[in-house]
């Protein structure tokens, strides 16, 4: 009886002693305040032929748009993801065939066009940056992964969007300027 009572404090005192100190549940986000994040993201173009293209303005004009699509993309797969097909072919423990393909399909909204540069090879590079807003943040951080491009499309940066998420001033435009 008497090592009971001594067994049963000892026992409770070291379990209390592992319990975690703080609290760790996860609790309502509206208390935390998120900070808006910049992507920056880079996109690449081409000419087809580099000596013979590059005085064609149309030619300049076209790996321009394809280095500004590349972005694009570029920019919808770090916010969104990209979905990846892939099957491989094995015949007699060798393998006879591999491929992939990825699939990227979003809606990108916002983005501003820092920067064009052209090479000295030829390649035209196109820099983009993407704000999202801590209400999208806080939006990716409650759903589920398969969810996010559904539920959570990147909202428009208002009025001045380097101050982050702030109120519009009556403005329906999807373009703006800084």
């Amino acid at each position: 009886m008497t090592l009971r009572w001594i067994v049963v404090p000892v026992l409770a005192l070291a379990m209390a002693g592992c319990a975690p100190v703080g609290i760790h549940q996860k609790g309502d986000d509206g208390d935390r305040k998120l900070d808006p994040i910049t992507v920056r993201v880079s996109g690449f173009g081409t000419y087809e032929d580099v000596s013979g293209d590059r005085l064609n303005t149309r030619e300049r004009l076209l790996a321009r748009r394809a280095s500004q699509l590349d972005a694009y993309r570029n920019l919808a797969e770090r916010v969104y993801g990209t979905v990846v097909y892939g099957s491989s072919t094995v015949n007699d423990f060798v393998l006879r065939n591999d491929m992939f393909r990825t699939y990227v399909d979003s809606y990108i909204r916002g983005a501003k066009m820092v920067a064009v540069n052209e090479h000295s090879d030829g390649v035209i590079e196109t820099v983009m940056e993407l704000k999202l807003e801590p209400r999208f943040r806080a939006c990716v951080a409650d759903v589920s992964d398969r969810q996010v491009q559904d539920l959570c499309p990147i909202p428009m940066p208002r009025d001045n969007d380097s101050t982050g998420d702030v109120q519009s001033r009556n403005v329906d435009s999807l373009y703006y300027l800084d």
